[in-house]
């Protein structure tokens, strides 16, 4: 803790503008919010500059999915906080070294396929631009912060991390920003209890991956404190998806590097297969005590999930190798839903929550195909051989059962970017561009 409070009063300059923004924004909109933003682009010195830029810029995509209440004006406030950024970040060679170049051929691909082909108008095809100019603020951040000074840079994330996993567990004994829970399961600062979720999930891989560094002079115990505290959050938001996608990434981790362990879980993991074959995993749960935090009675179909699926299914069956460009997932599955089933429709009908579905229905197999492109570069220029494919693999298996694949303007693409510029852009000695 003494640590944390040290690197607060670091960064006091930068956390105190933030803070000014969430009043302004909570006080006067989405405007005043904006307006106390401004003044970033005269600040003359060149770390406050970018150091506070990178700290609204992830903290207000954190509460862009607030779309009502007093972070009401977050949602707005995304655009305004990237377009300062790319004019910030033109003055330090945006695009020189850029790892965003390697999403823009699916940028492109999605913004002439929605020009051509969607029903939703200019909306939608920046929607496509929005994901090469997410990731080159992203990618530019990380990488003359960590040249410019490794060691602050990590101390940053993890400050900033804190603060808002700090006022996330405040409104768990305190909600004073009205209702954080749906249905038993808490949401904290998030609309939905599943985003609280993704985002403790991709915060526990970028903290993982800083302790890995070993830069960081945050002490190997504030790290374990601190995933302990991501870990119970994602068990208090009830989401499948997540655990199961944090499970997989630290047995990716523990099974690549330990030989012996490797060998050790595949002889249990035998051993349990043959064990299961005579239960019912549903009886097991049941027996634990857990049936209803893990919601047996929607196991079989993911929460109403496969049958938004099969509706899915059978609309990409009829473009499947464009789609009908971006947003048409949400345009499509509302439309289906108001005319065959009605406007008392069950929850699960309000989304298609799988991503490959939804960029298929999006932008096609021509689409998904340049996106897979970079998520293979960005496997191959990670500089971190163990946690490179734990991560990939994460990404990949939380994508299942949500779409937040087909948007890089909600809260989970930034801090994807962020973990892969972190494992891509690793420290240089005597390199310093600010």
């Amino acid at each position: 803790m003494l640590q944390l409070i040290a690197s607060i009063k670091t960064y006091k300059f930068t956390l105190l503008w933030l803070f000014i923004v969430i009043l302004g924004g909570i006080g006067g909109g989405f405007i005043g919010a904006a307006v106390l933003i401004l003044p970033l682009l005269f600040l003359g010195n060149k770390v406050l500059k970018v150091e506070t830029l990178f700290t609204l810029f992830i903290f207000t995509f954190f509460l862009g999915d607030n779309f009502k209440g007093l972070l009401s004006f977050a949602p707005n406030l995304r655009f305004v906080i990237l377009g300062i950024g790319l004019v910030i970040l033109i003055k330090f060679q945006l695009l020189k070294a850029n790892e965003a170049k390697y999403i823009l051929p699916f940028s492109i691909v999605a913004t002439l396929i929605t020009f051509a082909l969607s029903p939703m108008g200019v909306e939608a095809v920046l929607r496509g631009v929005s994901y090469f100019l997410v990731a080159l603020v992203v990618f530019k951040l990380v990488q003359l912060l960590v040249e410019h000074n490794a060691q602050r840079f990590y101390n940053l994330i993890i400050t900033v991390l804190s603060v808002y996993f700090f006022l996330t567990v405040v409104v768990f004994f305190v909600p004073f920003l009205g209702e954080t829970y749906i249905k038993g399961r808490f949401m904290g600062l998030m609309a939905n209890p599943n985003g609280l979720a993704m985002i403790s999930l991709f915060s526990y891989a970028i903290i993982y991956v800083i302790k890995r560094l070993n830069q960081s002079s945050f002490s190997p115990l504030f790290f374990r404190g601190f995933k302990i505290l991501l870990i119970g959050l994602i068990i208090l938001t009830g989401s499948r998806s997540a655990l199961f996608s944090l499970l997989a990434f630290e047995l990716i981790i523990r099974l690549l590097k330990y030989k012996f362990l490797l060998a050790v879980v595949l002889l249990l993991v035998t051993y349990v297969y043959g064990v299961s074959a005579t239960l019912s995993p549903q009886s097991v749960v049941e027996s634990l005590g857990l049936s209803s935090y893990l919601r047996v009675e929607s196991l079989e179909d993911a929460s109403g999930r496969t049958e938004v699926w099969v509706v899915a299914v059978e609309e990409i069956k009829k473009q499947p190798w464009l789609g009908k460009g971006m947003l048409y997932d949400n345009y499509f599955i509302n439309y289906y839903g108001e005319r065959f089933i009605g406007e008392n429709r069950a929850r699960h009908w309000g989304g298609i929550w799988n991503s490959y579905l939804s960029l298929l229905l999006n932008v096609g197999i021509i689409g998904m195909l340049a996106f897979a492109f970079f998520w293979y570069k960005m496997f191959v220029h990670s500089q971190m051989k163990v946690i490179r494919l734990a991560f990939l693999i994460l990404c990949l298996f939380s994508a299942i059962s949500e779409s937040w694949m087909a948007a890089s303007m909600n809260a989970f693409m930034p801090l994807v970017l962020l973990c892969w510029g972190l494992q891509i852009y690793t420290p240089k000695p005597n390199t310093e561009v600010l």
